[in-house]
């Protein structure tokens, strides 16, 4: 009797990937009440709601971009506040991420391999988390796979693209303000990339995003009287993200913590006086391992559960901007990649989860490897290789409590801690 063969459709990717997020969410219910950046994220959408003052938990005006709070705010108008509409909704946009990734990858890929984009993406642990925390990686993911479909669809003439772009890019830098070098990069790179695109649609795309980004920074200036692009809490990250590797090497002593009467810009001033001071105390090789801590933490494979999805994807990751470095249309892909990677070496400190919201990007690079390295060696040694790659991994997740162990005791040596 012949085995039915199993037809892979972005339909069933879309099915597959909302099971994998729903599964995980019943599996891991989130705790209340909330707490870290959930509770401040909460806090702005409350206040949305209830008073039409966009004010955080302790009065804070502009410590967070806008964009997760509006859509915590939108859900919870609608639903009346309910966690588990917010919680549904984002699994739901997590599906869509890999369906829009898919025909993205259609743009590098045959159709074959855009598929296995897809499933890999559903799959994913990293883009399987986040859509059942209520934090803004999911919404992040999927403006950010979003906006680059608008810029590569084919059927679109430039300037449509060019205008999409500007416009989906700019709420994606109202949900977090880290990708504004790719998107700046991006869009005066487009003639560059694309001969049909010329300075008039960079100009426009600029405009547009200029637009959408200057009612945030209008409304700052109506706030404060001065302009503020992102949030006012920039210099204590940038604080926070020296410090607590220097903490970790045991060379830097009590953390600062500006006075609770201070308003929001006098604490950003404080924490930025208190950068000045730590990096004088510190040396430059000093400086350079903190932040070279802060990278390495990014990309630990513990969350602390052993990523055997995000290990096993690395080498063709790796392979993958190999190859983008000599293709100029996958340069806006491996662009938001090394930018956000760069961008939270320094403003953000060492967190695995920070990689999480490019890990679209990460995927679809990934798999651009995959064929590379496909091509390069023979169906039969790929096939041995990669399958001995997966079995390494498992097998590293079956013993993942002696592996992070193994792995904690080496950052320590390395580290000095």
């Amino acid at each position: 009797m012949k085995t039915p063969e199993i037809r892979v459709t972005p339909g069933r990717v879309f099915v597959v990937a909302l099971a994998a997020r729903a599964w995980h969410w019943a599996l891991n219910p989130v705790s209340m009440p909330f707490v870290g950046d959930a509770l401040e994220y909460d806090a702005f959408s409350r206040s949305l709601v209830e008073s039409g003052r966009y004010l955080g938990p302790n009065g804070e005006v502009a410590s967070r971009m806008p964009g997760y709070p509006l859509f915590l705010a939108g859900v919870r108008l609608v639903s009346g506040g309910s966690l588990d509409a917010t919680l549904a909704l984002q699994c739901v946009l997590g599906a869509l991420t890999c369906v829009f990734l898919i025909d993205l990858a259609r743009r590098f890929l045959p159709e074959k391999w855009a598929l296995v984009c897809g499933v890999i993406a559903a799959l994913y642990y990293d883009l399987i988390m986040p859509a059942a925390a209520p934090l803004s990686e999911a919404l992040f993911s999927f403006f950010l796979v979003l906006s680059a479909w608008a810029l590569y669809r084919p059927s679109w003439k430039p300037m449509r693209r060019a205008l999409v772009f500007g416009a989906l890019s700019g709420c994606l830098y109202l949900i977090r303000p880290e990708p504004l070098p790719y998107i700046v990069c991006t869009i005066f790179l487009l003639p560059y990339i694309w001969a049909k695109f010329s300075r008039r649609e960079v100009f426009s795309a600029l405009a547009v995003f200029a637009l959408v980004v200057g009612l945030w920074v209008g409304r700052n200036y109506a706030q404060f009287g001065r302009i503020i692009p992102a949030s006012t809490v920039g210099k204590s990250v940038g604080y926070l993200s020296m410090y607590l590797p220097a903490a970790k090497m045991g060379l830097a002593g009590e953390r600062h913590a500006p006075p609770a009467t201070m308003t929001e810009l006098e604490r950003d001033a404080d924490y930025a006086a208190a950068w000045r001071r730590l990096a004088a105390t510190l040396t430059w090789p000093q400086i350079a391992k903190g932040y070279v801590y802060n990278l390495l933490s990014i990309l630990y494979p513990f969350l602390p559960e052993y990523d055997w999805t995000y290990v096993f994807i690395v080498p063709f990751w790796l392979f993958g901007c190999v190859i983008a470095a000599r293709r100029r249309e996958l340069w806006p892909v491996a662009g938001a990649v090394l930018f956000s990677l760069s961008v939270f070496t320094f403003f953000g400190g060492y967190a695995s989860r920070y990689r999480q919201g490019v890990s679209p990007f990460i995927v679809l690079l990934a798999v651009v490897g995959m064929k590379a390295a496909r091509d390069a060696r023979a169906g039969a040694r790929f096939s041995r290789w990669t399958g001995g790659w997966l079995g390494a991994n498992l097998f590293i997740w079956l013993f993942q409590a002696q592996a992070r162990q193994l792995a904690l005791w080496l950052r320590a040596v390395s580290w000095g801690h």
